[in-house]
This record gives C-alpha cells, structure tokens and sequence, in this order.
C-alpha cells in the first residue's frame, strides 16, 4: 500500500514537473504569439495559392486552369484562417489590418508587426514555393526568368496588369477589388447582422475570395493584398528575374501596393454608413419585438 502511495506521489509530482516545464515553453508575450501566429497564417495562405498557380504555368494547362487558382486561394485563405485565426485574427492582408486600425479594431502600434509579419510569411512562401518548382519552372521557360511574353513566370509569384489595362483603371480595379473584400468582411463580422456559425468563417471568408477572383480578376490577377504582392516581387527581383518586375506594366508594382488600403477603407466606410451605424439599440430592439409579439393579439380582438 505504501508502494502504491509512493508511487502515485512520484506520477502526480512528474506531471506538475511535465506541466511546468510546458508553462516555461509557452510564449507568454503577445506581440510574439501574434506575430508567429500571423506569419504561419500568411505563409500557408502563400504556399497553397502560389503553389497552385506555379501548377497551372508550368503545366500548360494540364493540370489545371485560371478556375483552379481561384478555387486554391480560396480554400487558402481559409486554411490560413484556421491556423491563426484565434491568435492573431489570420489578417493575412496588409489592406485589411490597416482598415482595421482605421475603425479601431486593431491598435495602430500593432500594426507594423502585422505588416511585419505578413511580408515574412509572403516572402518564405514564394522561396519555398520556387524551390519545389525549380525545375518545372526551368523546365517551362527555358532556363530564361522573364516578367512578359508567351513564357513569363515573374505572374506566378506577384501580379501584373493585363496588356489593355492602364495604371488608372488598375488603380481603381484594386480599389474596388479590395473595397468588395473588407465590406463583406464586415458584414460576416458584424453581429447584429447575420454571421455565419461560429467556426465557419475561415470558409465563408475563403468562399468569398473565390468570388473575387472569379469576378474580378482578369485585369491585373486580384492582388487585394500589399503585402502579397510586396513581398514575392522582392523576392522575385532577388531570385533572377531583376529589376523589370518593378518596371513591367508602366511600373505597376505600387498599385497593388497603395491601392488596396484606400479600397479597404472604402469599402468598410460603406458598410458602416450604410448598415451598421443604424443597428438599433438593443433596449429598442427589445421593444419592437415586443411590439411584434402583442399587434397580432390586439387585432384579432
């Protein structure tokens, strides 16, 4: 019996040292868990969509189609939401963090490590994803990386504009791009309205960049994102294709840059002054249902 205590007292006196050691492992600061939380989340959402875009370039089509690339970004964007969408919110956009310190949902002294962040895990992604398709990638163009002509392969990792489209209505193509993004991002966030269920909105989320794409992406790729864009043209740049990455489109580098801000703000602004500025209060709202519940009584009297 003595045994028996002892050795519950040892098995008991191991597993607060087991759970002590776990304690001293765990990042108890927040800004780092944030900041881990938003790159790996930024760096999955990267890996899956450029992935499945060096898939359809250098497979000429065999192994999938523009469809297939907006499906991809789409389920990546929700499995990047999965994975830090409890910790760091999975912003996973530099439009979208800097729209919500715009509106006050985010600290704007938080922000540079947002932004921070999202260009590591943009920029990991993009080396990651020209390692695994060096050779498909070589194998494609010839061992010649070029930004245009029949075998560009810079649009796999950053965006760029389409022949016709001029920098002005670029501009406003991201802006309203991004303006339809952070919009319904605040309808699916805003509670007095109607949310989806609670664990469904990295899907929801995700189902709407699908939209965007299939809608609005055949003039310049739907950036969207800065902070997307940003970080695989400098990655680009670096890795052999030069600097024309910054040159291509009548330098179109900083329209998905600037222009996915002022559409976020936009877009959000919208929503407010359109929807949720006249929620009513919830002592009215209790009144009205009452109301609703006591009319139909009154008039079948």
């Amino acid at each position: 019996m003595k045994d028996l205590v002892t050795s519950a007292k040892t098995e008991v006196s191991e597993q607060k040292g087991q759970d002590a050691t776990q304690r001293r492992v765990w990042i108890k600061n927040e800004a780092a868990r944030v900041g881990l939380a938003e790159t790996l989340s930024t760096y999955v959402m990267m890996a899956f969509g450029l992935g499945s875009v060096a898939q359809v370039v250098t497979g000429q089509g065999a192994f999938g189609q523009y469809i297939s690339i907006n499906i991809a970004f789409g389920l990546a964007v929700a499995m990047g939401t999965y994975v830090g969408g409890k910790v760091s919110g999975a912003h996973m956009n530099g439009a979208v963090s800097f729209t919500m310190c715009v509106f006050g949902r985010l600290t704007w002294k938080m922000l540079p490590l947002y932004i921070c962040a999202q260009l590591l895990g943009s920029f990991l992604a993009s080396g990651t994803i020209y390692a695994i398709y060096y050779e498909a990638i070589h194998n494609y163009c010839g061992g010649n990386l070029t930004v245009t002509g029949p075998k560009a392969t810079a649009g796999i990792f950053a965006t760029y504009p389409a022949p016709y489209l001029s920098l002005v209505a670029g501009f406003v193509d991201q802006v309203f791009g991004t303006a339809m993004l952070l919009l319904c991002v605040m309808a699916l966030s805003d509670q007095k309205n109607k949310p989806p269920p609670a664990g469904c909105e990295p899907v929801i989320v995700g189902l709407l960049v699908m939209l965007i794409g299939m809608s609005l992406g055949s003039n310049s790729g739907y950036a969207i994102n800065p902070t997307r864009d940003i970080a695989p043209r400098v990655f680009t740049a670096i890795a052999g294709w030069g600097s024309e990455v910054f040159r291509a489109g009548h330098c179109w580098w900083w329209v998905p840059l600037v222009a996915p801000s002022v559409g976020g703000v936009l877009g959000a602004g919208v929503y407010k002054a359109f929807v949720e500025l006249h929620h009513p209060h919830p002592s009215e709202q209790n009144r009205v249902q009452v109301e609703d519940e006591v009319i139909p009584l009154v008039k079948r009297v």
